[in-house]
């Protein structure tokens, strides 16, 4: 609920207004008129708004607030008209079962009138001069000496921060990967972010999304993210997007962006953003993560690396809705995976890393490679990601079918109970890395994931199934020696692999 009233706030009133059986706190904050303001003193104030606006934006706000913190109810009240010393401008209260959501609802709303409220109020000085502020741009403090520690690098300076300052970028997926590589560019100063996810906050995404605690639980993650980057940045602006991103708006969303990351938690949205991003020539930092190690890659139309199609072939965009059973991250979102929260947390940290080196032209060697991240060694291995002969989106997007037949090339995964139907000649392997040692069953042979000659000679020699601690390198290395022409490499797994 929001009022605009001329008449002198009575704070008892109003919390009775919000009394609620069910209600174990009430958080009240009242804005008093201060007898001074900018060093300057201050004799009276008088407050003028928009009325009309003024009351379907506060309304907005209130109910933001409610759905973005559930169970809260909000009443919000500011004057107009002349105000003396010591009287209450603006009273907020938010009823709710427990303090912590009452605390941060209030804050929110607090912080969402300063920043959208067409309020102006006029400052009264004791030698009679008078001035209009617009509350709004009075709200927003200067980013005097916010980015000094990060302009001082050689590789960014002062124009270095007006490119970021001016970039716009897409983050799609709130979620373990999305929150730090959010938290990342927001602090760095990216002028406008894009934040796309159509999920609501889970009690079991609290270790690892660290945008939201407790008081955010069932709210739209896109719009808890955005509050709370705003908080962290008041000098940049946040859009939220609660949507789910499809084949049908992919292009809208992207389009205008100078760069997107993938923080998405499922296989087939995977091929949608990517392939917008490539119609559009945007660049793509996309990242996925299973238990305690993941993959990062950068995909760039005309680059040097091979794209998604390169690694996945036959992928198009009629297939997307019906996705391999056996390719990782096919089996939907990643709800009820087993997830190590600090690998979700440095490959959103990479990916936010490498965004702002794309943004401001430094190395784009990752353009051109699949990074292994193992977050029980320790170790980033780099593996190249040619592109692969004949990939019709590397040749060019418009080539990709929607009506053609079913793709002839087989899964890259395949399960243990199918590695005999793959015949007799068929070797399994087991990657190691220096000093590990091997884990596999009986019979299959050890080769050191660096030593490509090795696996490349046992490609040749027939069918090969690869295994790995935890599926990431196997997968990248079987879709590796695929695009290289290895058609009969696969990798032992059970399709688990998730963003």
């Amino acid at each position: 609920m929001f009022e605009l009233t001329a008449a002198p706030l009575q704070p008892e009133a109003l919390r009775q207004r919000l009394a609620r059986p069910d209600a174990g706190a009430l958080v009240v904050f009242e804005g008093r008129v201060r007898n001074h303001h900018l060093g300057r003193p201050v004799t009276k104030l008088e407050y003028e708004a928009f009325d009309d606006l003024a009351r379907l934006e506060g309304e907005a706000i209130a109910g933001e607030t409610e759905e973005l913190y559930p169970g809260t109810t909000v009443l919000c009240v500011h004057r107009t008209g002349s105000l003396a010393i010591g009287d209450i401008a603006v009273w907020i209260g938010v009823a709710s079962p427990h303090r912590q959501a009452g605390f941060a609802a209030c804050r929110h709303v607090i912080e969402e009138i300063k920043r959208r409220l067409p309020v102006w109020k006029k400052e009264h000085h004791p030698d009679g001069a008078a001035e209009w502020v617009n509350c709004t741009v009075e709200a927003a403090p200067a980013d005097r000496g916010y980015y000094d520690r990060q302009v001082a690098l050689p590789e960014i300076g002062a124009a270095g921060q007006v490119r970021l300052a001016a970039a716009r970028v897409l983050v799609v997926g709130a979620g373990g990967l999305g929150c730090p590589a959010a938290l990342y560019l927001a602090g760095a100063g990216i002028g406008r972010l894009t934040l796309v996810d159509d999920g609501r906050v889970e009690l079991s995404n609290l270790h690892r999304q660290v945008l939201f605690t407790p008081a955010e639980v069932g709210a739209p993650k896109a719009a808890a993210a955005a509050a709370r980057l705003r908080l962290h940045n008041p000098h940049i602006q946040v859009a939220a997007r609660p949507v789910g991103l499809t084949a049908a708006n992919a292009r809208a969303l992207v389009a205008g962006h100078d760069a997107v990351l993938d923080c998405t938690d499922n296989f087939a949205a995977r091929f949608v953003v990517h392939d917008a991003c490539r119609a559009l020539d945007v660049p793509l930092v996309s990242a996925a993560v299973h238990r305690f190690e993941g993959t990062l890659e950068v995909f760039r139309r005309g680059g040097a690396g091979g794209c998604l199609h390169c690694q996945w072939p036959g992928r198009t965009a009629a297939e997307l809705d019906r996705p391999d059973a056996t390719a990782p991250g096919a089996d939907g979102r990643c709800a009820g995976a087993a997830v190590f929260g600090p690998a979700v947390g440095v490959l959103g940290v990479m990916q936010a890393a490498e965004t702002l080196k794309l943004l401001l032209g430094l190395d784009a060697a990752a353009a051109a490679q699949t990074r292994l991240v193992n977050l029980l060694d320790g170790s980033v291995v780099p593996i190249a990601r040619p592109p692969r002969p004949g990939c019709p989106a590397c040749a060019g997007l418009d080539e990709l079918r929607t009506d053609r037949p079913a793709r002839p090339d087989t899964p890259v995964l395949v399960e243990p109970a199918a590695v005999a139907s793959l015949g007799p000649a068929a070797r399994t392997v087991f990657l190691i890395e220096p000093g590990e040692a091997p884990a596999a069953d009986a019979g299959a042979l050890a080769v050191p994931a660096q030593d490509l000659a090795r696996l490349r000679e046992l490609a040749d020699a027939g069918p090969l199934v690869l295994s790995c601690r935890h599926g990431i390198r196997s997968v990248a290395l079987a879709r590796l020696l695929r695009a290289e022409g290895a058609a009969a490499v696969y990798a032992l797994g059970d399709g688990s692999v998730h963003g």
